[in-house]
């Protein structure tokens, strides 16, 4: 089946997001403009330099209209219409880089009297412009991307957190490292200061090494189906599959592809054998 056009990302097309790259941009060409003085603009004429900062600005808006005017175009003819796609996109930077290119290039021309070719000087403003307008373009679109990448993230953080079915684990930075299903957690080991989170994944045993504690981590899931059974072992009660005891000794044996076996250590025994009675009461 024949695939259609590649379409722009939603977010990159927005009003919102259209404004602040426009507003962007024009910031980004007034500050360049001012201190790389593209186009022989400190040649002009013989003004100082308050003067020349008041007509640069005068320069990036007339310039900006250019672009202002593709972006009313964008929005109102051509994205009521049908979405935009990536090939629109692309032309449309171009035609915008073009037109003030032929803009600027006019101008120096004509207004300045540059007695340079206009060939040459449209070459020159092409160079000059396409920096003007692509730097805060990329930099914009890239913002937007991790804007929206950041919100998504958060957003399925937020249904996970209210959700039983997962369970999220964070380094001693506060940073998420891992999270799965809670039907999927084993158990967590600990290793001087880092805890080795044991799960299932497609019916296999996997691990994932986090720096923190199993003290830390205890404390934030109080009250869960975790339960600490051994100084070095925090036990998923949804996995456990028998509580096995003999003489002084007692293990937990883990629902796995392994069997794993954890043991419980004297001081935790109460708490267990207390836990699963309540559990099972």
């Amino acid at each position: 089946m024949k695939k259609g056009p590649k379409l722009i990302p939603y977010y990159f097309v927005t009003k919102r997001n259209t404004v602040l790259q426009v507003l962007f941009a024009t910031l980004f060409a007034y500050v360049f403009i001012n201190i790389y003085r593209p186009f022989g603009s400190g040649e002009w004429y013989n003004i100082s330099s308050g003067e020349f900062i008041f007509y640069s600005g005068l320069l990036v808006i007339v310039g900006m209209l250019v672009v202002l005017i593709s972006r009313v175009i964008l929005m109102f003819l051509v994205k009521r219409k049908k979405p935009v796609t990536v090939r629109y996109y692309i032309l449309m930077i171009a035609g915008e880089i073009l037109l003030m290119a032929a803009m600027y290039g006019f101008l120096e021309k004509f207004t300045m009297n540059d007695p340079r070719s206009f060939g040459f000087l449209f070459y020159l403003a092409l160079q000059n412009t396409a920096l003007i307008l692509l730097i805060p373009y990329v930099i914009s679109l890239l913002f937007f991307a991790w804007k929206e990448k950041t919100i998504s993230l958060n957003n399925l953080l937020n249904q996970m957190k209210h959700s039983s079915n997962f369970i999220s684990f964070h380094d001693d930075k506060g940073v998420l490292r891992i999270s799965l299903k809670l039907d999927d957690l084993l158990y967590l080991e600990s290793s001087d200061n880092y805890v080795s989170i044991k799960y299932i994944h497609n019916n296999n045993p996997k691990s994932v090494l986090i720096r923190n504690t199993l003290k830390n981590i205890e404390q934030k899931f109080e009250n869960s189906t975790l339960l600490r059974c051994h100084r070095s072992y925090v036990v998923n009660t949804k996995r456990v599959g028998m509580v096995k005891k003999e003489g002084n000794t007692m293990n937990l044996l883990i629902e796995s592809p392994n069997n794993e076996k954890i043991p419980v250590s004297r001081g935790y025994q109460t708490l267990v054998k207390d836990f699963f009675d309540q559990k099972y009461k």
